[in-house]
């Protein structure tokens, strides 16, 4: 099992999913003492590793997502929170939701469909060449994207991880750089959870995915 937190800040203005950047970068500063806050080390170099706070656009409110170790901090820091600065306006007029919750996360014997609410983006500096000259295996990058987050989840997968998808090509430009990113889904024998992300910027939302 895995622990997670839910905190949603419900506002009257309704966010967009980009926002979800934009409340990374808030509370990054916020706490910078907090590494966990945003996967950077005193010299401001990258933490690779699975992002055990992440930050949402949920049905146009703002969310933090905490996992593991990440749910006691989030609980205690976000829980205290009495104002958000995004864009430079200030919000303090807001209900706190929280909901904690014990997710399952394994590999069944059985086959799962789940389809991506928000742009996967699986494509790095390590694979693009790969990409471009078509010789990059889009389901097994995808069980790759899986796997990480058992073992960043500090979750065994007793069995190995199968997934077929169905995948249709569409770009984003975040921070003015292109980004190639897919929809639609996939069916594996991993059981996740609804909200899950998978891939890069996962962090700050993408790749989220829903079981149909």
């Amino acid at each position: 099992m895995v622990r997670s937190v839910s905190l949603t800040f419900k506002t009257e203005k309704k966010f967009k999913n980009r926002d979800a950047e934009k409340l990374r970068g808030y509370f990054g500063n916020l706490y910078k003492e907090e590494d966990l806050f945003h996967n950077h080390d005193n010299e401001g170099k990258s933490i690779y590793r699975m992002p055990l706070i992440q930050y949402r656009v949920v049905d146009g409110d703002l969310t933090v997502i905490g996992y593991q170790q990440g749910v006691d901090i989030v609980t205690d820091k976000f829980l205290k929170t009495n104002e958000i600065i995004i864009d430079n306006e200030k919000y303090d007029n807001f209900e706190t939701q929280m909901a904690m919750n014990n997710l399952e996360l394994y590999v069944s014997d059985e086959l799962h469909k789940y389809h991506f609410e928000t742009l996967w983006l699986p494509i790095n500096q390590n694979n693009y060449i790969d990409y471009i000259n078509k010789k990059l295996d889009l389901d097994i990058t995808l069980r790759n994207n899986i796997l990480t987050n058992f073992k960043g989840l500090g979750i065994h997968a007793d069995k190995r991880i199968m997934t077929k998808g169905e995948f249709r090509e569409k770009s984003v430009f975040i921070k003015d750089i292109e980004h190639f990113g897919f929809t639609d889904g996939f069916v594996t024998n991993a059981v996740l959870p609804d909200g899950m992300t998978l891939g890069r910027k996962r962090s700050i939302g993408f790749g989220r995915i829903k079981r149909d």
